[in-house]
C-alpha cells in the first residue's frame, strides 16, 4: 500500500508510546491486547488525545478486531468501530482507505445512503448490517439528546464529544449526507456558535429521519 507506513506492537503500553511519538492515523488492535482490552486502550488513546490537544493533536482513529460476540457486543456498548476477524480482510483495506474521507456539499451530490459502500464495509453481511441499522434508529433520539443536552447547557466540549462519536457511527451505516452535516457541525461546536450549532442539530434530526425513510423504501436492497 503506497505512502502508508506501518508499525507493530503487542501491549498498549507499546501503543501509546508509538502515539506519544508519531503522529498515527489509525491504530488496527485485537479486542484482548497482552496488558490490556480494547476499551481500555481506547480511554489511553483519548486522554492522550486530550493531553496533546493544545500541543501536538493527535487524529487517531481506534480499529478494534473481534473474535466472539462478547467482544462485538463490548464495542457496539462502547460507540468502537470494530470490524470482526472473520470476514474478508480485502473489504476491510477497501473501510480503511475510506476512513479519511470526508464527503463535501461542493462537488456531486451527497447519496442520503450509500449502499454500495455499506455492503463492502460488512462484507455483503447484509442481515447483519440491517440488524445494527434498525437498532440505531430505535435509540437515535438518545444519541440527539447527547448532543442537545449538552449544547443547550453551554457544554460545547461534552457536545461535540457526542456529536463525534455520531459522526463515527453514521460513516459506518455510509448515511453520507448526514455525516457532512455532523461534521459541519463539529466545527460549531468546536467554535462555541450555540445558535448555529442547535439550527445545524435540527438539521441533522431531519437527514437522520430521511435517512430512516430512505432505508425503508429501500429494503429490497438488503436481500441477498
Amino acid at each position: 500500500m503506497p505512502q502508508i507506513a506501518f508499525s507493530k506492537c503487542t501491549t498498549g503500553k507499546q501503543a501509546i508510546e508509538l502515539i506519544i511519538k508519531e503522529n498515527f492515523e489509525l491504530i488496527i488492535s485485537n479486542y484482548q491486547l497482552d496488558d490490556q482490552n480494547g476499551i481500555e486502550l481506547n480511554q489511553s488513546i483519548e486522554s492522550a488525545r486530550q493531553y496533546y490537544a493544545n500541543t501536538d493533536p493527535k487524529k487517531i482513529k481506534l480499529l478494534i478486531l473481534t473474535s466472539n460476540s462478547s467482544e462485538e457486543q463490548a464495542c457496539k456498548e462502547h460507540e468502537l468501530l470494530y470490524y470482526p476477524k472473520h470476514l474478508n480482510l480485502k473489504s476491510l483495506l477497501v473501510k480503511l482507505t475510506g476512513l479519511n474521507t470526508e464527503p463535501t456539499r461542493e462537488s456531486e451530490e451527497v447519496p442520503i445512503i450509500d449502499f454500495k459502500d455499506l455492503f463492502i464495509r460488512v462484507d455483503n453481511n447484509r442481515e447483519f448490517i440491517q440488524t445494527v441499522i434498525e437498532k440505531f434508529f430505535e435509540i437515535r433520539e438518545s444519541r440527539i439528546n447527547d448532543i442537545r443536552v449538552p449544547l443547550l447547557n453551554k457544554e460545547f466540549k461534552q457536545a461535540k464529544d457526542s456529536a463525534h462519536k455520531l459522526k463515527g457511527v453514521l460513516a459506518n451505516f455510509s448515511m453520507m449526507k448526514a455525516r457532512t452535516t455532523i461534521i459541519e457541525l463539529e466545527k460549531l461546536l468546536l467554535d462555541n456558535q450555540e445558535e448555529l450549532s442547535l439550527q445545524k442539530l435540527d438539521q441533522l434530526i431531519k437527514e437522520i429521519e430521511t435517512a430512516r425513510q430512505f432505508y425503508l423504501d429501500n429494503l429490497d436492497q438488503f436481500k441477498n
